[in-house]
């Protein structure tokens, strides 16, 4: 029988890889789902067993959240609990499951937050050919539905079907966009309200893009199909263009190098566990 801890990180795994729950995969998609969970769950261990892991407690309050941020996304309570059932988990092994995710990330962030910040002169180093002028930038939600041919449910046309139907209910005045995304949305982002910004023109897919730069604030497109399927936008807000001072790109580039420090450090942690 798959350990409570395994099955909800192949469940995970799952939805990122293939957009679908593990039982609906073939044996190929399923082994290489099952490889990623059991690399993730010896990590996992290693990660909660160390000294750092082992000072993180994560508030009961948090591992609820989480649990009933999942759960939304579900029609009824029913429902949720039924395809737990069918992925070997239960509320308990659910919430005991999160709360271990929720530690491993609390941990990672407490070694990260021990780098130093960059000195002067690699700022200085990078500002003389950085580029003064910050483009526009573009604040959206998304949802999404996958097509595979490989699921009925993700054919071609039953994903058009699906999506017709929640733009419907996107243009409904009454219902919130980022609700829809997390209850019908078909990317990681859904955990996020299907949010994915913000976005400058080259960082998501072409189609996406050109609709995306020609809506208003508070816009809701039509429907668009990119690579990884059917996708109905929302264009939350509109960054214009804007001439950056020299204190603000020496903030920016601060920012940025400390963000590769501490991802330089974690990683050298996490290879010596």
């Amino acid at each position: 029988m798959v350990q409570p801890l395994l099955s909800y990180s192949m469940l995970k795994f799952s939805l990122q890889m293939f957009h679908c729950a593990p039982h609906k995969l073939d044996s190929h998609s399923l082994r290489a789902v099952r490889k990623r969970a059991e690399d993730e769950c010896t990590l996992q261990k290693k990660i909660l067993k160390s000294k750092e892991g082992m000072e993180v407690v994560v508030p009961a309050r948090s591992i609820k959240e989480a649990m009933a941020k999942i759960a939304s996304r579900y029609e009824s309570v029913d429902a949720f609990e039924q395809d737990l059932r069918i992925n070997n988990l239960d509320n308990e092994t659910m919430a005991k499951a999160l709360e271990a995710d929720l530690a491993v990330d609390a941990t990672m962030s407490l070694v990260a937050d021990r780098a130093e910040p960059p000195g002067k002169e690699q700022v200085a180093e990078i500002l003389t050919s950085a580029v003064d002028e910050k483009p526009e930038q573009r604040c959206l939600r998304h949802i999404l539905v996958t097509i595979n041919d490989q699921f009925p449910d993700n054919s071609r046309r039953a994903a058009l079907v699906r999506i017709t139907k929640v733009r419907e209910k996107a243009l409904s005045s009454d219902v919130d966009f980022s609700e829809l995304a997390l209850r019908y949305s078909e990317c990681p982002s859904a955990l996020k309200g299907g949010s994915i910004s913000p976005v400058s023109r080259g960082q998501i897919y072409p189609s996406l893009e050109e609709t995306l730069f020609k809506m208003e604030a508070g816009e809701i497109s039509e429907i668009v199909e990119s690579n990884m399927g059917f996708h109905v936008l929302r264009c939350e807000k509109i960054i214009a263009a804007e001439k950056l001072t020299r204190e603000s790109m020496e903030a920016k580039i601060r920012a940025d190098l400390h963000v590769r420090i501490k991802k330089k450090v974690l990683l050298a942690w996490l290879a010596g566990l």
